[in-house]
């Protein structure tokens, strides 16, 4: 064969690179190019009036086939880029990516538009959280509550927390790293610099890893004696540093249905030393839980709820059926009919939700209080339960006073965390739009 006969073939795969083929409309892998499918999504599901939500298209085929996509929406606008903003209207809208190379292949994402509003929640709050001694006092610390504060609530709550040796133990005391004293003055700092009022919230756990909740000491009255010295403590710090409302207790099940008088012995110690509001958070995750038989709501200014009911019984329900559930859980019981008969019964007291939260996990709502589950990252689910809160209690005010969302970490998280904490999720667009 002549040098001169071999130009054409030379040719062609020195523009390999650039042409799908030489001779044909095959690609360069020889196969012709095919789309299969499109799938749509977008970063928030749930959404005010006048938002703006991120979605994104994902294209499949066959040989060199084109990714690009054409946006449409039923309401509002989008651009190229799949920015959807909706105008004034509400209710349920269509995003639609169709392939730009074959306009028979579509994919389509819902989101739902609510008219605009706020909860009104005399307390809109996040529980800032840290178990690492030194955490509050680092930047990444000032970087997060700044973020927190950002969201637009009005409260945060500071933890930290103590341990007992197990659920019979009598002594408490803090371990190598629980947050300092130093520590937790740095974080309410930064919080009152940002204009948030504090609620501080000493925790007692087990360090074998006893909920409190089991707590059964077996000398009642020791325990009252190293609690009292725990939370005298925090009351002298959350005095000096002109913290606001002090939660004087958690979850404490099995203790705080009985023991009167050494609770008012407590609570009378405290009173001496710390002028501020006063809370107990009980546990709530059925109608008859410990919120129902605390001894001592009499004696403190606000009735704090651990609000961790169940709602359905099934992974990535609608917003519709997280609403519902609040009147009809997974357990067939009303916790809205539940919580507002125990505050009718309690009418002289604001109530609140010391905790509620969900995670960032899909089925989060089965057991929103289970930090132990496995699953897949779910945003859209810990979204729309935060959505679902807030449709159903923002029309209870006489109810409900407000809540402090469970919890806001120092770092801030990775792509793949499945936490409670709703920073850089969808769940965070929920609390901008409502606090």
């Amino acid at each position: 064969m002549s040098s001169r006969s071999l130009l054409p073939s030379l040719a062609c795969l020195s523009f390999a690179v650039m042409l799908v083929g030489c001779g044909g409309g095959s690609s360069g892998n020889g196969t012709t190019p095919t789309i299969t499918s499109v799938t749509a999504s977008c970063f928030n599901t749930v959404m005010q009036a006048g938002q703006s939500t991120t979605c994104t298209a994902t294209v499949q085929g066959a040989g060199n086939f084109s990714r690009s996509v054409q946006w449409t929406a039923s309401a509002g606008s989008i651009s190229s880029d799949g920015t959807f903003t909706d105008s004034s209207a509400s209710g349920e809208v269509t995003i639609t990516a169709t392939s730009a190379a074959d306009s028979s292949k579509s994919g389509t994402a819902t989101v739902t538009v609510n008219t605009a509003q706020k909860s009104n929640f005399d307390y809109s709050g996040m529980t800032h959280v840290s178990w690492s001694q030194g955490e509050y006092s680092s930047a990444a610390a000032i970087t997060s509550e700044d973020a927190l504060a950002a969201t637009g609530g009005n409260w945060a709550g500071v933890l930290v927390t103590w341990y007992q040796a197990n659920a019979t133990a009598t002594t408490i005391a803090p371990a190598s790293y629980s947050p300092s004293d130093t520590d937790v003055i740095a974080a309410i700092a930064e919080l009152h610099n940002q204009g948030l009022k504090v609620m501080l919230k000493p925790h007692v756990d087990g360090s074998d890893g006893s909920w409190r909740g089991t707590f059964q000491p077996s000398n009642v009255n020791a325990w009252f004696s190293s609690f009292q010295n725990f939370i005298l403590h925090w009351a002298t710090l959350a005095k000096s540093n002109n913290v606001e409302m002090l939660c004087i207790g958690t979850e404490y099940v099995q203790i705080s249905n009985a023991n009167l008088a050494s609770w008012t012995n407590t609570i009378n110690l405290i009173r001496g030393i710390y002028p501020g509001k006063l809370a107990y958070a009980a546990n709530a995750t059925y109608g008859g839980d410990e919120f129902t038989s605390v001894v001592f709501w009499d004696q403190i200014d606000v009735i704090g709820l651990d609000a961790y009911f169940p709602l359905t019984d099934h992974a990535d329900p609608t917003l519709a059926e997280l609403v519902a559930a609040w009147s009809n859980n997974r357990n067939g019981e009303n916790v809205l009919a539940a919580v507002t008969n125990f505050r009718n019964a309690h009418p002289t007291k604001p109530l609140i939700f010391t905790e509620i939260g969900y995670r960032s996990l899909s089925g989060t709502n089965t057991a929103p209080w289970d930090f132990s589950m496995t699953g897949n990252v779910d945003g859209i689910e810990q979204q729309n339960c935060y959505e679902a809160m807030y449709e159903v209690w923002s029309q209870q005010p006489a109810i409900l006073a407000g809540n402090f969302w469970w919890a806001w970490a120092v770092p801030a998280p990775t792509a793949s965390d499945t936490d409670y904490t709703p920073w850089n999720k969808p769940a965070q667009t929920i609390l901008e739009a409502w606090q």
